[in-house]
């Protein structure tokens, strides 16, 4: 059992302790993963909380047949792209303060110059290969772990991976970062 899973388990059975940990190790990369889907961290933000408020209100079975990292994502992305089909249909006016903040915010979590670069050139990337892409680099996921989270067999997400990484790396040679050790 993975310390996530042991720390869901303290949780269910009335240790605080076991959220308290949950959110502090999974908290910051789960918002980093929403925002990847949606491009908005208030509302990335708002969904890893949305998250968290679900397990400890309805408390789901974990079931154990992911690391509990991919569970809580799955949850996450399931937020996220239901957020995103409810904008659809409301569309809102975002005010220039709001904008100033939000890109205070992003600056936070994009220190330097090389991630602001890959951060923008991920964004030219379709949807999903931009998911691709942040579960393998920025979460540490495995391609099984991928396949199981977006719902493609291990050779899908293997295969989609690559590409992806192929056209990231083009992006990123188009803005002068021939390889990762420049």
């Amino acid at each position: 059992m993975d310390q996530g899973a042991e720390n869901y388990e303290k949780y269910q059975n009335g240790d605080m302790t076991g959220l308290e940990a949950l959110v502090r190790d999974y908290r910051h990369g789960l918002i980093l993963y929403i925002y990847g889907i949606t491009s908005d961290m208030f509302l990335s933000e708002d969904l890893c909380e949305d998250a968290f408020f679900h397990i400890m209100v309805k408390k789901p079975r974990y079931d154990g047949k992911s690391s509990f990292k991919t569970w809580l994502y799955r949850i996450g992305r399931n937020l996220a792209y239901d957020a995103l089909r409810r904008q659809k249909i409301i569309q809102f006016t975002e005010l220039s303060d709001a904008e100033a903040d939000r890109a205070s915010l992003e600056d936070g979590y994009i220190k330097t110059e090389r991630q602001k670069v890959l951060h923008e050139q991920l964004k030219k990337l379709p949807q999903s290969e931009q998911e691709l892409i942040w579960l393998s680099y920025f979460e540490d996921m495995s391609a099984a772990e991928i396949g199981r989270l977006t719902g493609k067999s291990v050779g899908a997400a293997q295969k989609a991976l690559s590409r992806a990484r192929q056209r990231l790396r083009e992006l990123m040679e188009k803005e002068g970062y021939g390889n990762e050790n420049e």
